[in-house]
C-alpha cells in the first residue's frame, strides 16, 4: 500500500503503487468524501454518487473556466473547458 501522504490523489497515476489495491483504496477514501471524480493519467473515473450533488451549477462552472486542470479538483468541467480551449486554438 501506499504510504498516508498519497491517500485521496486527484490523480492515481501519482501513486506510488500502482495496483488494484491502491487504485481501489483511493477510489473508496474519495468516495467516501463524495469525490466522485478521480483522474487516473489522462482519464477521468467517475464514480455514480446514486443522489444529486451540489457539483453542477453555475458557480462550479465559473470555478473551472479557464483553469488548468492541475489548478482544481477532477471534475468533468475541467474536462469540457480544457477540450473547448484546445478547439478554439
Amino acid at each position: 500500500m501506499n504510504p498516508p501522504k498519497y491517500w485521496c490523489l486527484d490523480d492515481m497515476a501519482d501513486l506510488t503503487y500502482l495496483n488494484d489495491a491502491s487504485v481501489l483504496a483511493t477510489l473508496r477514501d474519495r468516495y467516501g468524501r463524495w469525490l466522485i471524480y478521480t483522474y487516473s493519467g489522462l482519464f477521468c473515473v467517475v464514480i455514480n454518487p446514486y443522489k444529486r450533488l451540489p457539483i453542477y451549477n453555475m458557480k462550479v462552472v465559473l470555478a473551472y473556466r479557464g483553469r488548468k486542470r492541475t489548478e482544481v479538483a477532477p471534475h468533468l468541467y475541467a474536462i469540457s473547458d480544457t477540450a473547448y480551449s484546445n478547439m478554439l486554438r
